[in-house]
């Protein structure tokens, strides 16, 4: 048995899935195996797959019609067999040591995750930021409570990619089920990222940039529309009920996702506001106003407690007053530029 599995959904990314999956087989240590789940790709991204299925008996490689992203993490997970499963997305790329240093943490601890920090890379493969803080390499054990606290208040902590998670911690069935999800295709990784660490024990926390993430200006991640900031608040709506079927169904942890929901709503609408005219912001407001989880949001007056500039937005919000909404959104987009 491998010790790490490497699951890599696939669609339509031949631009950079070579240099992606080199990055994998490049790594100062062998001992894992590579999952690559081809979702019914248009381009040659399969035959790209079978190509170094063929010269390297660590990968395997399952060919789908196309289903979508999380079904296609789903399955990769169904097919892992490595102690320590770790999602990385097909245009993106590891530092040549992140499985040793996982390898190294667990090890030494124990644990049931490993995470670690990442850097953005633009279109062509060039760090963005120009200067970056020096890894500290510093080792800090997290208690799942933290952890948990941190993935519903900040975002940064809801990615798939960013730690390993041990196998045997992950609750099968619920990742199985998550394959009922409809029609959501933004959003859904952070459901499934909940239902990997939500049974774990503990953490660790390595404080170095060990996953390259490419800032692909095609992606949904960067494109707001209508659709997207629905799927978004509704993902958030699953997780809520995922939430409340654990150890974690207590208020605190259930206000921090209701305040990160409205905020997050808040600036998907100022996104919107920017794209679309004063009709569609408002019908796109109303879908998701019609949602139990926003609804609930209101009732606790949650809105209150958010920063300033967005309890502007929240003030304008609540009375229906769209084409102030609107305006405000424009000046707030301009300042931000």
């Amino acid at each position: 048995m491998a010790k790490f599995s490497v699951l890599i959904p696939v669609y339509n990314a031949e631009k950079y899935l070579k240099e992606c999956i080199e990055s994998v087989l490049g790594q100062n240590m062998d001992d894992f195996e590579v999952v690559l789940v081809d979702d019914g790709s248009l381009d040659a991204s399969g035959e790209i797959c079978d190509e170094y299925a063929l010269h390297d008996h660590r990968i395997r490689v399952i060919h789908q019609k196309n289903q979508g992203p999380l079904k296609a993490r789903i399955r990769a997970f169904q097919e892992a067999q490595g102690k320590y499963v770790i999602y990385m997305d097909s245009d993106d790329l590891w530092d040549k040591g992140l499985l040793w240093k996982a390898e190294e943490i667990i090890r030494k601890y124990d644990c049931d995750i490993v995470s670690f920090k990442w850097r953005y890379m633009d279109d062509a493969g060039e760090f963005i930021e120009k200067e970056f803080l020096q890894d500290s390499l510093e080792v800090i054990e997290y208690s799942m409570e933290k952890l948990v606290a941190k993935f519903l208040a900040e975002e940064t902590e809801n990615s798939l990619c960013k730690r390993a998670v041990r196998r045997k911690c992950i609750d099968a069935v619920q990742m199985s089920l998550l394959s009922q999800i409809k029609n959501i295709y933004l959003g859904e990784d952070m459901i499934q990222s909940f239902v990997m660490i939500k049974d774990c024990k503990n953490m660790v926390y390595l404080d170095a940039a060990l996953y390259f993430y490419r800032m692909n200006s095609q992606s949904l991640t960067h494109n707001i529309t209508t659709k997207s900031a629905m799927d978004i608040a509704k993902a958030r709506e699953y997780l809520l009920e995922i939430l409340e079927n654990t150890k974690y169904n207590q208020p605190q942890y259930k206000k921090m996702l209701k305040k990160n929901f409205l905020e997050h709503y808040l600036t998907d609408m100022v996104g919107i506001a920017d794209r679309y005219p004063v009709g569609e912001l408002k019908r796109t407001a109303f879908e998701i106003q019609k949602q139990k989880l926003y609804q609930d949001t209101l009732k606790q007056g949650i809105g209150k407690e958010l920063p300033l500039k967005r309890r502007v937005l929240y003030y304008l919000e609540k009375r229906g007053w769209w084409k102030s909404f609107w305006i405000v959104s424009k000046v707030y987009k301009r300042l931000a530029c």
